[in-house]
């Protein structure tokens, strides 16, 4: 055995590996091979042939002797990527995540199977560059390029795959049973628990499978990285540990998570059928805003390449955020639907995110919508904000809508946009379909939206947007908290840590000290493949990096938008960011949103979200329409932004979600339940759906994020006996103090 194979071998005995994210699976060969083909290759073989073979383990296809019970327990399963082939699988009777001498091995067969007998254990699978990878549905056999290992636990040992591997990492690291640990994954890879532990290559349902390859990719490329990236002296297990994390805080850049069983949606009470349904809901996930953060990280990679103060991994650093930054300057050219191509878009993400939420819709209320089709008097109003991504994803989802029945395109509907504003001077208009007040009321603006006749319906609306922009850019206790985020001791730390990776510590150091600070200086070109589109672009300096804390919190703005552009992009920035670092940064950027756009803090009142009373009238007056015996309007979809719907959670009262914090205490994970990647993912969204009987009682149930959610608590009285969703449309206005317009 060599000195290297030595250490490895006596290195921490657990490994654990599975990152949940997002590679997209361009073609059969987009498995193993080309996810891997990154990695640098003297490293992974090396370690492949000390992880796989000087170990002490059996390395021949049969069952290893010395003391395991040959009577015992006997294991059929499949090592699954696609199919690994004489890949090394074993009981793992002593749990130290190695096929070592004396536990039961062998081979799996050329379709990835094996058979094992012995005591009960969870298995291990050791994938060497010995191994193929068979892709069933090419018959295609590849070789494995760089080492992989993966596990299953003892309780459900049949698959071994990316993602039983997560369950055993979570089980370990988070403390969780087996169930429990199975759920967690399962809403990771956004998939139902039945299917994350299943063979994925067997899945009868497309949209599961293809979430499932693509999490196992994406975690095969990781894995074999990290490796690579580990060297001799490395700890493997916590190199595996870290990429295998399905915890990421995405915050509210995460992409949509959908629910998986419209069944299980409670039935309305006998007798009631749907007469109307509304939802708002934010645009799905998009590329960076504007050239800021990337701009600023470059230019601080260029110095550090400058003074020769890259680590390995950080000299990868500026290819990738230089593929990010093309990839945002080019976002969305020749791209259908796509109003303006550029920072800001949607990407081929956020457009699947709104055109699978429509067809959901249809689905969930099917015979509602056949009626709607037939009737030719019902219209489907469709609302935005009129910023270029909200309109884009209305059309996404219409055009989804149109496609999945094509009787209701005559049924949209574009309401005139509220007019005549400013209401002195020259007015300005708006697109068809526009809703400023109702849909962009964060940042309602004089030389447009000026009201000053306070009769006019929306002068409130007005005068509140105008006082939350003043409460954001004066408010001295606001302003206090927001300071302190970044340059607090729980930023500082976690900045180091992320650089610390990336960049000598002398470096590190004179960013410290302030010797260096970065902004989002200097001029920017990119061309599109076909020559045909080259946009230039100049940073306006205004976001900076000062501080460790401000570092390493664009360096985590990078991360969480990497996800959404997984096919414009194809780039991974988890290993730029471990898991730990990124909570911290959630919860700083979680704070920032609390207390700026979210619930607040108790002593401004509502002073975040009083503007959104608006948007809850809306809402009761479509009902109220229907109340009346008004039924022509059959839905209204209003598409907004995450200003919108973070204040609108509030002003609904949602458990959980409004819980100011007082200002003499500071929001935390700790004491305060308020997430803002459940208040507001990409295309975070709110539903009612409305139901009469025969008598014309309406009953409502809403959905968050097409999960079945509580109104205010305050309102649990009008809910309808005996259901657990529904609430009696009467009591529930009375409720919230709505007064029909």
């Amino acid at each position: 055995m060599t000195d290297l194979s030595a250490r490895l071998c006596r290195m921490s005995p657990r490994v654990d590996a599975l990152p949940l994210s997002s590679s997209t699976l361009s073609s059969p060969a987009s498995h193993v091979p080309k996810a891997i083909r990154r990695v640098r290759w003297g490293v992974a073989a090396v370690l492949a042939t000390a992880l796989l073979a000087g170990c002490g383990g059996s390395d021949d296809n049969t069952a290893a002797s010395g003391g395991q019970d040959s009577a015992g327990t006997t294991v059929t399963g499949v090592v699954v990527g696609s199919y690994f082939a004489n890949a090394r699988v074993c009981l793992d009777s002593n749990g130290n995540g190695r096929c070592d001498g004396g536990e039961p091995s062998t081979r799996t067969d050329d379709n990835g199977r094996f058979t094992l007998t012995g005591s009960a254990a969870g298995v291990v699978a050791e994938i060497g560059t010995d191994a193929t990878e068979l892709d069933p549905a090419t018959g295609q056999r590849t070789a494995v390029s760089a080492p992989l290992v993966l596990r299953a636990p003892s309780q459900a040992t049949g698959v071994v795959s990316l993602h039983s591997t997560s369950v055993v990492a979570a089980m370990q690291l988070q403390g969780l049973s087996f169930e429990a640990a199975r759920a967690a994954v399962a809403l990771a890879v956004d998939v139902p628990d039945a299917s994350v532990l299943a063979d994925f290559n067997r899945e009868s349902d497309a949209a599961v499978r293809q979430r499932l390859q693509q999490a196992s990719n994406d975690g095969l490329q990781r894995i074999a990285q990290a490796l690579a990236d580990a060297g001799s002296s490395a700890d493997v297990v916590a190199v595996v540990n870290e990429a295998a994390r399905a915890d990421r805080y995405y915050q509210t850049k995460a992409p949509y998570r959908a629910p998986q069983d419209a069944t299980a949606y409670e039935a309305p009470p006998s007798g009631f059928t749907p007469v109307y349904t509304e939802m708002v809901a934010r645009h799905g996930s998009r590329g960076l805003s504007s050239l800021k953060y990337d701009l600023a990280v470059y230019n601080l990679w260029q110095q550090a390449q400058a003074d020769g103060a890259l680590t390995p991994l950080g000299q990868r650093l500026g290819d990738d955020v230089l593929a990010i930054m093309k990839a945002n300057f080019l976002l969305g050219y020749g791209v259908a639907g796509i109003s303006t191509p550029g920072y800001g878009n949607e990407t081929q993400v956020g457009i699947r995110e709104h055109q699978q939420l429509a067809v959901r819709l249809l689905q969930r209320l099917p015979a509602y919508w056949q009626q709607v089709a037939a009737d030719g008097s019902r219209q489907i109003q469709v609302v935005s904000s009129g910023v270029d991504r909200a309109v884009d994803s209305a059309n996404f989802f219409v055009g989804s809508l149109k496609t999945a029945q094509p009787a209701l395109a005559t049924r949209i509907v574009y309401p005139k946009a509220p007019a005549p504003y400013p209401d002195t001077g020259t007015a300005v208009a708006q697109p068809d379909g526009t809703d400023r007040f109702l849909l962009y009321f964060h940042k309602l603006d004089k030389k447009t939206d000026a009201v000053t006749n306070t009769n006019d319906a929306r002068y409130v609306t007005y005068q509140d947007s105008l006082a939350y922009q003043a409460y954001k850019k004066k408010d001295a206790d606001l302003l206090a908290k927001q300071a302190n985020l970044m340059t607090g001791a729980q930023a500082t730390a976690a900045g180091r840590a992320v650089l610390a990776r990336l960049f000598t510590s002398a470096f590190i150091d004179k960013i410290a000290s302030g010797t260096y600070t970065f902004a989002n200086t200097g001029t920017m070109s990119f061309t599109s493949s076909d020559g045909q589109f080259s946009p230039t672009l100049s940073g306006d300096g205004a976001t900076v990096i000062d501080s460790l804390g401000a570092a390493g919190s664009l360096l985590y703005e990078l991360y969480v938008i990497a996800p959404a552009m997984r096919d414009e992009a194809g780039v991974d920035f988890a290993p730029y960011m471990p898991a730990d670092d990124a909570q911290v940064f959630a919860e700083l950027n979680d704070a920032s949103d609390f207390y700026d756009k979210g619930p607040g803090m108790t002593e401004k009142g509502e002073a975040t979200y009083k503007m959104a009373q608006i948007l809850v009238d809306d809402l009761f007056n479509e009902v109220d329409a229907i109340a009346r015996g008004d039924r022509s309007h059959a839905a209204k979809l209003r598409f907004a932004h995450a200003e919108i719907m973070i204040p609108l959670a509030s002003r609904l009262g949602l458990k959980n979600v409004l819980q100011q914090v007082p200002l003499n205490q500071d929001y935390s994970y700790a004491t305060n339940p308020w997430r803002g990647e459940y208040v507001s993912p990409m295309a975070a969204n709110v539903q009612w759906d409305v139901y009469a009987d025969a008598s014309g009682r309406l009953i409502v149930k809403m959905l968050y994020n097409e999960k079945e959610t509580d109104f205010q608590a305050a309102c649990d009285g009008a809910r309808v006996a005996g259901t657990r969703s529904f609430y009696d449309y009467a009591a529930l206005k009375t409720c919230y103090g709505h007064r029909p317009a």
